[in-house]
């Protein structure tokens, strides 16, 4: 039994070694790190004040910062190029929305779901948005004749 024990100690303070290492390594490696992003910068402010001086034009040198700047991994895809490309922020009108929406209720004989009133209103807009039932409902706060009913798990618009 007191071989296992020493056996289970040992092995305990190699792990504590390894561990600690692990840390300075890391610590060394930010410390480099940092001090390679700073002299970048210092490299570039001063190719900066040099075109400046020379009368360089600006829009040249972007692809030398491109450069500079890219990830040290070659293997590695930049955030932009990794997944879906974002949207640009696209401004709602939510009254003229909640106008449409009261239209489109008058007209319709019975309540209707939120993928049918979502179809309607990109049929009549020609907009396709990321989450209908957000702008939606942000769009009925403009809006007190609109009647918000749950049938089970189905929301169900319908006009006052």
């Amino acid at each position: 039994m007191s071989t296992t024990f020493n056996e289970r100690q040992a092995l305990h303070m190699t792990l504590q070694s390894l561990l600690e290492q692990r840390l300075s390594l890391r610590r060394e490696y930010m410390e480099r790190d940092k001090e390679l992003r700073e002299e970048i910068k210092q490299i570039l402010h001063r190719i900066r004040e040099l075109d400046e001086q020379y009368g360089v034009p600006a829009g040249t040198n972007d692809r030398e910062e491109e450069k500079t700047s890219s990830p040290a991994v070659p293997n590695e895809i930049p955030a932009k190029q990794a997944g879906k490309a974002r949207k640009p922020y696209q401004h709602h009108d939510y009254p003229g929305i909640a106008q449409e929406v009261e239209a489109i209720l008058e007209k319709a004989a019975e309540p209707l779901t939120l993928t049918e009133l979502y179809g309607e209103l990109e049929k009549r807009q020609g907009v396709e948005w990321a989450n209908p039932y957000i702008i939606i409902q942000k769009a009925l706060k403009y809006s007190e004749r609109v009647q918000v009913q749950k049938d089970g798990r189905k929301l169900m618009f319908s006009i006052l």
